[in-house]
Parts: C-alpha cells; structure tokens; sequence
C-alpha cells in the first residue's frame, strides 16, 4: 500500500443561482485564482448551461477550507459533493484554475485567454471527468 498524503482531490457539482454571465464567470476566475494560489490550491472549474463542476487538488485542509466557503457561497444552490479522496500526485499541477470552455470565452474577451486557455487533446483526462460530472462535452 502507497505511503498516506495530505495531498486531497475534492470534486463537486452545483447549480447557479442566477445567469451568470460572462462577466460574472470571469469575476470568479479572477477571485478564484488569487485565493488558489495563495492556498496552493490546483483544479479546473467546468461550467455548462448554468451548472458548475469543479475538481479542487490541495492540502486536506487547504480544499477543506475552500468547500466551506463554496457551501456558503450565495451564487450555489444545490450543491453536491461528489467525493474526496487522497491522491499521490495532482492531475492539474499548472493551473491554479482552469475555466472550461476557453474557446467561447477568449472569443467574446481575448484579453483573458491566456487565463482561460482551450483544453487540448493532451488533456483527454480532464476530458473524461468533465463527461463523468455529466458535462456534454
């Protein structure tokens, strides 16, 4: 049996309470990011038709701390925890968070693509999670 990690991977899943918008997307992109990084926090954010979907890669307490804030956060609504398991290495190491689906976005604000960025063949992973959340991809 591998050695025991404090190194989490948390997954969830949840409804927006109002349109967001593209604006309102990019507000969490840009919030979201600064706290990740000071938590050394790694993961993608999904969002489809009004659902999110996100996988969060950190510390157990670290990821802990941010789903509570997420459970309080007044833009979610039936919020669903999908599971939290201890991993040996992150799946996302590079990205403090990922916005899917780049292309849409970096279309209407070319400034943030770089941020946003499109998810490559390379990422066929994060391709199949995002199917096992039930994100039509």
């Amino acid at each position: 049996m591998g050695k025991k990690t404090d190194l989490v991977e948390l997954k969830y899943q949840s409804e927006a309470v109002n349109d967001m918008g593209i604006m309102g997307l990019m507000r969490i992109l840009e919030v979201s990011v600064a706290s990740n990084k000071r938590h050394k926090i790694t993961g993608v954010l999904f969002f489809d038709q009004g659902h999110f979907g996100q996988i969060l890669e950190g510390s157990r307490a670290d990821v802990e701390e941010v789903w509570g804030r997420i459970q309080k956060d007044p833009r979610h609504h039936h919020i669903k925890l999908l599971g939290i398991s201890e991993i040996q290495e992150r799946r996302f190491p590079k990205w403090a968070l990922k916005l899917y689906d780049g292309k849409e976005f970096a279309g209407f604000l070319p400034q943030f693509s770089s941020a946003i960025g499109e998810i490559t063949g390379a990422d066929g992973e994060t391709l199949r999670i995002m199917k096992s959340l039930g994100f039509k991809v």
